[in-house]
C-alpha cells in the first residue's frame, strides 16, 4: 500500500487534477473568445474602449475576477500579428492542485486561454452609402425644370419610375425602417410603408442590381434586389449592424486644410445669362459665393473650391444649373447653410460633429443645388489634387445641413458626363432621368426618380461594410 499510494495520488492529479483544468482551461477560452469579439465590435463601431472592454468581458461578465487579462492591438504574435483591425485578448489564471502536490507536484497549476478577433470585409467596395438611420419626412417644395413636388420619402434608399437602378458596387443602408430579409422575415423597425430600401412602393416596376446590398432595417420586396451579373446569388443582406461614416474625419475646407485649392475671395451672387454662340464663355474662379444660377450660355468653372454659403433671393437654391453648356472639371462644390461661413476658419461648420441635426421647422426644404448634368458639351469632373483632402470629391455638403441636392441627367443621345463623390452627410440626394453616374454617394438618403435605367459606377469607391469575425 505505501509502495501503490504516490501512484494512486499521481493517477488522480491526472484524472482529476487534469480534468478541472481542462475544465477551467475551456471556461477561459470562451472568456477570451467573447472578450476578443467585443473588443473588435468596440474597434467597428469606434465606441467605447477596447482594452476595458476585453478586461470586463473575462472579470465581470465570465466571472474570472483573478485572471491576468492582456489586450493587444494588433496582435503581437500568430497569424494576424500586426495586421490593424484584429484584436488579441489573453487570460492567465492559476488554480491550486487537489492531488497533484500529494505526489510531488506542483502546488499550483496555471493555464493560459488567448483569441483574436477582427474586422474583415462583408461586402465589396461601396457605391452607395446611406448614413442617416431615420431621415425626417419633408417635401421638396415645386422644383425648377417642371418637376413636380416630391412626396416624402418612403425608403432611406427608394428607387421610383420605370426599369432598373444598376450599381456596380456594393449599396450600404444604415437606416433601420423594417421590412423582409433575404428570407423573407421581417425584420427592423416597422412603419408602415417605410422601409430601409424601397422598390417603387405598391408597384413592382423598378429593380436594384448591384454586387452588395447591405441593409440594417428591411426591404419592401427581395425579389427586387438581384445580383449585378445574371446568375449570381442574391445581393440582398437585411437586419444588419450599422456602419461608420467613412467621411467622419473629412475636414471642412479651409485655407489650412488645402492651400493649394481653397481660397477666401469673395464674390458676392453670380447670374450667368448669356448667349452660346455670340458671347464668350463666362469664366468663374474657386472662392466664396452667396449663389451661382446659370440661366443660359456657357460656363467655365476654373479648377478648386467653390464654397456656396447661401441661396439665391428668387429661387432659393444655392447652386442652380438650367440651360448652357457647363465645364467643371477638376472642382469641388461645398454648399453650407452658415451665411458667415469663411474659408479662413471654417466656423461653425467645422464643430458640427456626428450629431444628427434637427428635423427642418417647415414642411417644404428646398434643394441646395439642382444640376441639369446632361447639357450638350457639359463635363463635371471632380477635384484633382492627391495631396488634398478633398481629393475626388465633387459634391460636400455641410453635415448639419439637410438640404436635398437635385441632379437632372437625360442621356439620351448627348453622353453626359459626370463623376465625383457626393457627401451629404445628413441631406438627401435625388437622381433623376435616365444616364451614367460615375460617383459614389455617401449621403442621408437617397431617390432614384428612373425614366429607363440609371447606372451608378465610381471612379473612387467607399469603403467595404465590415463585420467581427473570431479568427484565433
Amino acid at each position: 500500500m505505501a509502495l501503490l499510494l504516490p501512484g494512486m495520488f499521481g493517477v488522480a492529479a491526472i484524472i482529476l487534477d487534469g480534468g478541472m483544468l481542462m475544465l477551467d482551461a475551456r471556461s477561459g477560452q470562451h472568456a477570451t473568445d467573447a472578450a476578443a469579439t467585443a473588443a473588435a465590435l468596440d474597434t467597428l463601431l469606434g465606441t467605447g474602449n477596447p482594452t476595458q472592454t476585453a478586461a470586463d468581458y473575462v472579470h465581470s461578465i465570465n466571472g474570472l475576477g483573478d485572471a491576468t487579462v492582456t489586450v493587444h492591438s494588433p496582435p503581437t504574435t500568430g497569424r494576424y500579428a500586426g495586421q490593424t483591425g484584429y484584436v488579441e485578448v489573453t487570460a492567465a489564471r492559476t488554480r491550486a492542485s487537489r492531488f497533484a502536490q500529494a505526489a510531488g507536484m506542483s502546488r499550483t497549476l496555471a493555464y493560459k486561454s488567448r483569441s483574436v478577433a477582427g474586422l474583415e470585409n462583408a461586402t465589396g467596395p461601396a457605391a452607395i452609402m446611406i448614413l442617416d438611420p431615420q431621415p425626417p419626412q419633408v417635401n421638396l417644395g415645386v422644383l425648377p425644370l417642371g418637376l413636380p413636388s416630391i412626396t416624402p420619402l418612403l425608403g432611406g434608399l427608394e428607387v421610383l419610375g420605370l426599369g432598373a437602378a444598376r450599381v456596380n458596387g456594393a449599396i450600404i443602408v444604415n437606416n433601420r425602417w423594417g421590412g423582409f430579409d433575404e428570407n423573407g422575415d421581417r425584420c427592423g423597425v416597422q412603419d408602415l410603408l417605410r422601409h430601409a430600401c424601397s422598390c417603387t412602393p405598391l408597384l413592382p416596376l423598378t429593380r436594384i442590381k448591384a454586387t452588395d446590398v447591405y441593409v440594417v432595417g428591411g426591404v419592401d420586396h427581395p425579389m427586387a434586389y438581384g445580383p449585378l451579373v445574371t446568375g449570381d446569388p442574391s445581393p440582398l443582406r437585411a437586419n444588419r449592424r450599422p456602419v461608420l461614416d467613412p467621411y467622419r474625419n473629412l475636414p471642412v475646407p479651409t485655407t489650412s486644410a488645402d492651400p493649394v485649392n481653397v481660397k477666401n475671395t469673395y464674390y458676392g451672387g453670380v447670374t450667368v445669362l448669356n448667349l452660346p454662340l455670340l458671347q464668350p464663355p463666362t469664366v468663374l474662379q474657386p472662392g466664396v459665393y452667396d449663389w451661382i444660377q446659370v440661366v443660359a450660355g456657357n460656363v467655365v468653372f476654373q479648377p478648386g473650391v467653390y464654397i456656396i454659403r447661401g441661396k439665391n433671393p428668387l429661387t432659393q437654391i444655392g447652386l442652380s444649373v438650367l440651360v448652357g453648356t457647363v465645364k467643371a472639371e477638376g472642382v469641388m462644390f461645398y454648399f453650407t447653410n452658415s451665411a458667415g461661413y469663411t474659408a479662413n476658419s471654417g466656423s461653425p461648420d467645422s464643430a458640427d460633429g456626428e450629431t444628427a441635426p434637427a428635423g427642418p421647422n417647415v414642411l417644404t426644404l428646398l434643394p441646395s443645388a439642382v444640376l441639369n448634368v446632361g447639357l450638350l458639351g457639359s463635363k463635371y469632373s471632380p477635384l484633382n489634387s492627391p495631396s488634398s483632402p478633398f481629393h475626388g470629391m465633387m459634391i460636400y455638403q455641410r453635415r448639419q445641413d439637410r438640404r436635398p441636392i437635385l441632379i437632372l441627367n437625360i442621356d439620351l443621345l448627348l453622353g453626359s458626363d459626370f463623376s465625383g463623390n457626393v457627401y451629404a452627410k445628413w441631406g438627401n440626394a435625388i437622381l433623376a432621368g435616365v444616364g451614367t453616374y460615375r460617383s459614389a454617394f455617401c449621403v442621408g438618403s437617397l431617390r432614384i426618380l428612373d425614366v429607363l435605367d440609371c447606372r451608378i459606377e465610381p471612379l473612387q469607391y467607399l469603403p467595404a461594410a465590415k463585420e467581427v469575425f473570431l479568427v484565433e
